[in-house]
């Protein structure tokens, strides 16, 4: 768990206990800030659903001195296993070679979301990070040196930064940038969990959900306008589900009241036109977690007027799915938390701010659009394009088989090198080598530049 000490600590207040919270929290703790988090729920997220934990989200985790409970609680994955949700054939897959991956530098895991985050929050606990739950954040003052919030039982808290990782309606992104715009996308994600032990009274789908170490994928139905994954994790005792619908083919019109965001929805209400076995599947989840999708615009500002407010994840940039994305919010982490090493005196806390939007904003972009191209490519409707990507999974699961040749392997290498290979921290210290460094050196001059 090595991790670089401050020359000069501050004080943190983080809003939220979600992933991006949790992991930020640890990571300033573990470095010499002193860090409070705040939550208005009872403990850190207990968001359903499996979360994938890919090469440059667990190369952190791993650094972070989380390895033995990586190795508890999650399950290594190496294909995507495409399935008809019309009738249920092989389409074929998407696999990640072996040899392939570890040019990574880590592993690709699974794990249920509630997990990650008692994870993060027993290694914040043990490190020193102060929690206060229960407690809405009513307001949040600006102020250029020791900016407050104003709690829901009366209390003011300062620090020198807050941050904001309260969602996508966040309090401090709409001091920052205004009013927060959204527009409903049409789709919902129903996610739940449950005992795999449920399903030995049907050894087809016991069979279907069984965690392979020889072979280690997961399920992704696709169909006409949505797709369903089933994820094993939890050690192969837990079945997560996750299915991408089209609401008004689902639950009918429910209306823009936000309300209707996380609210559970039993399973015999759900009207679902698909394959026996994934119809019979879905039904052994009595209830599910509504979370709806939304048209979500970029914030322009990440960081306040003075610099001592920041937003970050979810409050920045639009997410498609949580809890499925982890890495953006885990990456944020990474890079604020390292950039924050070199802090020196007050007077730098506004220049680092404004790097971590720098240097986070053109990723957030760049994967929210790969991730909107990819429910492209799930959803597409029955026709040539369909067709061809068939055509190209089913080849993908014969060149498997086959052993493919490194022509073959070239978008795996070049997809590894954008996405897979990014490393947070790497990120923030190429960042202060070119610039901090830099203005570091010119300030020690007669004239130098601010």
């Amino acid at each position: 768990m090595s991790c670089k000490q401050v020359p000069f600590s501050i004080d943190f207040i983080i809003i939220g206990a979600g992933v991006t919270g949790l992991a930020t929290a640890l990571r300033l703790r573990q470095s010499g800030h002193r860090v409070t988090v705040v939550d208005k729920g009872i403990g850190p997220s207990e968001r359903k659903g499996g979360a994938h934990l890919p090469p440059n989200l667990t190369k952190l985790l791993m650094e972070w001195g989380l390895g033995k409970q990586l190795k508890r609680y999650a399950l290594s994955i190496r294909a995507s296993k495409f399935l008809s949700a019309d009738d249920g054939h092989e389409i074929g897959c998407i696999e990640w070679r072996e040899d392939v991956l570890q040019e990574s530098g880590a592993d690709y895991l699974v794990i249920q979301y509630r997990d990650l985050c008692q994870i993060l929050f027993d290694a914040g606990r043990n490190a020193g990070v102060h929690f206060e739950f229960q407690l809405a954040v009513t307001s949040v003052q600006s102020d250029p040196t020791r900016p407050r919030i104003l709690l829901s039982d009366g209390r003011t808290m300062g620090a020198h930064v807050i941050i904001g990782a309260d969602g996508p309606r966040s309090i401090v992104r709409e001091l920052i940038n205004g009013p927060i715009e959204e527009t409903l996308e049409g789709h919902s994600v129903y996610v739940a969990n449950f005992p795999r032990d449920h399903l030995k009274d049907d050894p087809e789908l016991y069979q279907l959900t069984t965690y392979r170490a020889d072979s280690p994928d997961y399920n992704v139905w696709t169909g006409d306008n949505r797709h369903i994954i089933s994820l094993t994790t939890d050690q192969g005792k837990m079945c997560s589900i996750l299915a991408f619908l089209p609401e008004v083919d689902t639950e009918g019109h429910l209306g823009d009241d936000i309300a209707y965001d996380g609210a559970p929805v039993a399973s015999n209400k759900l009207k679902i036109k698909c394959e026996p076995r994934l119809r019979r599947l879905m039904s052994r989840a009595p209830t599910y977690q509504r979370q709806r999708m939304y048209h979500r615009k970029f914030a322009e500002d990440w960081v306040d007027e003075y610099g001592r407010l920041i937003v970050m994840s979810e409050s920045a940039y639009p997410i498609w799915v949580k809890p499925l994305s982890c890495s953006l919010p885990i990456e944020d982490a990474g890079v604020l938390s390292t950039l924050f090493t070199y802090l020196k005196s007050e007077e730098q806390i506004p220049y680092l701010a404004y790097a971590f939007q720098e240097i986070r904003e053109p990723r957030a972009r760049s994967l929210f659009s790969k991730e909107t191209k990819a429910f492209g490519t799930v959803w597409v409707p029955p026709g040539p394009a369909r067709d061809a990507r068939n055509e190209a999974l089913k080849m993908m699961l014969l060149e498997g088989h086959k052993g493919w040749d490194e022509t073959r392997l070239r978008w795996q290498w070049d997809e590894i090198c954008e996405v897979f290979a990014y490393h947070g921290r790497e990120a923030a210290e190429d960042w202060w080598v070119m610039w901090g460094v830099l203005r570091e050196r010119s300030q020690q001059m007669p004239n130098g530049f601010h």
